[in-house]
């Protein structure tokens, strides 16, 4: 399947695009990417660079977990909004659409378009393994797979998440022990709730965390993933982070809350590569990694695979040489407007 097909068509245009002979789809367009008020858009997950989406004119369908975190952060009211639930499908046109779990953070999902002729699914970003706060992706069969390609390196192969989660806890409860307060900079919605429900489960150790990840913590309390922290920038957290035996959760560009006693921290994939000097990392990552992506192409049975975003090129060639799949990064579309396709 190529972008000049005439019966659909699949490519690249500032996002995923599909194009049938009755509906515009676009998944997860990003900034510049050009989309049409007739389109339908379909945003995956609440991180910022998935979200542009929700800023455009068109129809827009997500979960109702996605569009409260992206409101959360952003204080911002989205129109002409659709929601689409997990497991559950829309059609439109000649078109059917599937929302099903991605694993990624609250309320993300892989997307699948059932076509007369044949299967697409689209992964967005996708986690295959439990977390403390969400389920491993789904794993379904297809034609077409569409697959990110975050970490499609044979290098980033993670830790077993329970070793991760332990050296982590060993780390902080130590830092407390010796009078600092343990500080984690991370995304303030997926992420930064792992963390805060990693200690709630295996510490006393009181969470302060940055107003922003409080709100995105109501929003998990709400569908029934409690967690236990208290907001920063009040009398509360004040007496806290002075008392010791706390750890304090951040966003990356967010200074600590207490200079003095902060130690710094990072939890991510890129961790797996990291030489920090001046703090600690983690590799605990919401993406799958290079194991995981493998395994998740096998199971789909798709006769052909587009990459996008991160290792494109080398987890394409890897799938062809080593699985025999009909792998290449994502086809660019020419066409600079959907309605010219």
């Amino acid at each position: 399947m190529n972008p000049e097909a005439k019966d659909e068509q699949i490519g690249w245009l500032g996002g995923v695009a599909i194009r049938t002979n009755e509906v515009k789809l676009v998944f997860d367009p990003v900034p510049g990417g050009l989309v049409e008020p007739n389109a339908h858009v379909f945003i995956s997950h609440a991180h910022a660079d998935h979200t542009f989406g929700f800023s455009t004119g068109a129809a827009k369908y997500s979960t109702i977990e996605t569009k409260r975190i992206f409101e959360d952060i952003r204080k911002k009211t989205i129109r002409n909004f659709k929601e689409i639930k997990t497991r559950h499908r829309v059609r439109i046109g000649d078109v059917a659409v599937s929302a099903l779990n991605a694993g990624h953070i609250l309320g993300s999902t892989q997307f699948k378009v059932e076509l007369p002729q044949k299967t697409i699914l689209y992964t967005g970003d996708i986690n295959c393994v439990d977390t403390l706060t969400t389920s491993s992706a789904d794993e379904i069969r297809c034609d077409l797979l569409v697959i990110e390609a975050t970490y499609g390196n044979p290098s980033y192969v993670f830790p077993h998440r329970d070793r991760t989660y332990a050296k982590i806890v060993e780390w902080a409860t130590q830092q407390a022990r010796d009078g600092r307060v343990p500080t984690f900079h991370v995304y303030a919605a997926g992420k930064a709730q792992e963390i805060v429900k990693l200690f709630n489960v295996y510490t006393k150790l009181h969470v302060v965390t940055h107003p922003i990840i409080a709100k995105v913590n109501e929003t998990y309390s709400n569908q029934g993933i409690r967690l236990q922290y208290t907001s920063a920038f009040n009398d509360e957290a004040a007496k806290i982070l002075e008392g010791g035996a706390c750890v304090s959760v951040t966003t990356p560009s967010t200074k600590s809350f207490s200079a003095e006693k902060s130690v710094r921290a990072v939890a991510t994939g890129w961790a797996v590569r990291m030489s920090p000097e001046c703090f600690s990392a983690f590799p605990l990552s919401s993406h799958a990694d290079f194991k995981q992506l493998t395994q998740f192409v096998k199971a789909t049975r798709a006769k052909t695979v587009y990459t996008f975003t991160g290792y494109t090129n080398m987890f394409a060639t890897y799938l062809q040489r080593k699985l025999g799949v009909d792998a290449r990064p994502i086809p660019a579309f020419v066409q600079r407007r959907l309605f010219e396709f």
